[in-house]
């Protein structure tokens, strides 16, 4: 993915090359129309062209007389993604992946070894991971390989408590966490299965989180509560955790 936008910045760095997409987001064109509002050979153009073919940010279309190129959205859409994050890097940012899927990103000014033990600590977790403000974590067994089971119980100020259990499918520090959940008061149909990545690049982890639900019914019950709010608060907390944990080292 780095290397993709290393590429699609370095085709985007021109000024002409920006001007040919501009023109092709209206419609695709031949090099000869493209060529038309510059003071440049044609020649010039095609290399300009290459430069955007190899990045991906075009390609040509099928009419063989003219040769017309049209434009790649994927390459720019990949691109203003990552700007959007950069922009606010401390927002859980929501996506859809695929019909049966959310995933959310979130980027923590820590290496990805602390924010590992964030989520396979209990001693960590029951300081972040505690469900509404007020509430406590009354039961936190993690699971620290493939194969074991976790089960975590939250209780609310008022007292009312809800449950969470699951398998753990792969881990592998501090990198990776695959594993099943199923809630004790089901507010979808059968289980999901969430996978944590964590990615690090100059002491700035990337966490991204995608759960996978049984069907699309089920994933868009839970979009319906609003889930990234609630995941927001808590990723908040864990940002206030890893911060002040790294002051006590200073």
């Amino acid at each position: 993915m780095d290397n993709d936008l290393d590429i699609t910045f370095a085709a985007l760095a021109d000024p002409t090359r920006r001007a040919i997409l501009a023109r092709l987001a209206i419609s695709e064109a031949s090099v000869n129309e493209l060529a038309e509002p510059f003071d440049l050979s044609q020649p010039a153009i095609s290399k300009h062209l290459k430069v955007l073919e190899r990045a991906g940010l075009i390609e040509k279309g099928r009419d063989a007389q003219r040769r017309p190129r049209r434009l790649v959205a994927k390459p720019i859409d990949e691109a203003a993604a990552w700007l959007q994050g950069y922009r606010n890097p401390g927002t859980l940012q929501l996506t859809k992946p695929s019909d049966n899927e959310i995933q959310l990103k979130r980027m923590f000014a820590a290496r990805r070894e602390r924010v590992f033990a964030a989520f396979t600590k209990p001693g960590l977790l029951k300081r972040w991971f505690f469900g509404k403000p007020g509430g406590t974590l009354v039961v936190c067994d993690v699971a620290l390989k493939a194969g074991d089971s976790f089960r975590y119980v939250w209780r609310d100020p008022d007292g009312s408590e809800m449950g969470m259990s699951g398998v753990c499918l792969e881990i592998r520090r501090p990198e990776r966490i695959v594993a099943t959940e199923k809630w004790d008061q089901p507010w979808y149909p059968g289980e999901a299965t969430g996978t944590i990545t964590l990615t690090e690049e100059g002491g700035v982890t990337t966490l991204t989180q995608t759960l996978r639900y049984e069907s699309r019914a089920a994933r868009d019950m839970v979009l319906q509560t609003m889930i990234e709010h609630a995941m927001a608060f808590g990723y908040e907390r864990l940002a206030e955790l890893l911060a002040s944990e790294q002051e006590k080292k200073k």
